[in-house]
């Protein structure tokens, strides 16, 4: 089980076809997967089909002519983006998005819940969020858990009074509570919490 750290893709030279699918199959948070499982899933979720033949080729490179609906179903499922097979930029990024989220396995996310942060990513980088936000995210996510913040930590946390406290104490301007919070939401989710509505900022106006 990697750590996040360290394991990083190749990314010196430019990827083929089958070694971004190999990766992905291979380091999907829910995986690794085998050739007839990633085939199994597809059909299981309404994808494209494809047989465990042509999965195998385009995994090793036997066949490098996938077609775009295939194309299109594979990134789908493994929830990156589109332009993974074609944006060496987009692959780097996603790819140590992907590590990063296979680091927090060792402290008790589940590989589901890492799968739907991924998805969540991608879809907010098609919204023009910067890929660099979300890794700058994921990184203060790690040290957070380095430092052994838990799950029970974060849901205190949430607590109105006690993030204002907290906020008063630390001086934190409103666009460092709002990263605060959004921080503490990235966490929730990657425990396997609910989502949960983050209290505004308590005002400061009276004193404590």
């Amino acid at each position: 089980m990697n750590d996040g750290k360290g394991d990083q893709a190749p990314q010196d030279v430019e990827s083929s076809f089958a070694e971004q699918l190999d990766f992905l199959c291979t380091h999907d948070p829910r995986g690794p997967f085998s050739n007839p499982t990633v085939v199994r899933m597809l059909e299981e979720q309404g994808f494209p089909g494809l047989s465990d033949t042509y999965m195998w080729k385009l995994r090793t490179g036997r066949a490098d002519n996938p077609t775009k609906r295939h194309m299109e179903a594979l990134a789908d499922f493994f929830a990156v983006p589109r332009d993974y097979w074609s944006s060496r930029a987009t692959e780097k990024v996603v790819n140590d998005m992907i590590m990063q989220l296979n680091g927090f396995k060792g402290s008790g996310a589940a590989p589901e819940q890492l799968h739907r942060q991924l998805a969540s990513f991608t879809e907010r980088m098609s919204q023009g969020v910067m890929p660099e936000v979300l890794i700058g995210q994921l990184e203060t996510l790690a040290r957070l858990k380095e430092a052994g913040v838990s799950a029970d930590t974060v849901k205190r946390l949430q607590d109105a009074r006690v993030t204002g406290l907290a906020m008063r104490a630390a001086g934190l301007s409103d666009e460092g509570l709002n990263a605060a919070a959004a921080m503490i939401e990235q966490v929730r989710r990657l425990e396997g919490l609910p989502s949960e509505p983050i209290p505004p900022p308590v005002s400061s106006a009276g004193g404590i």
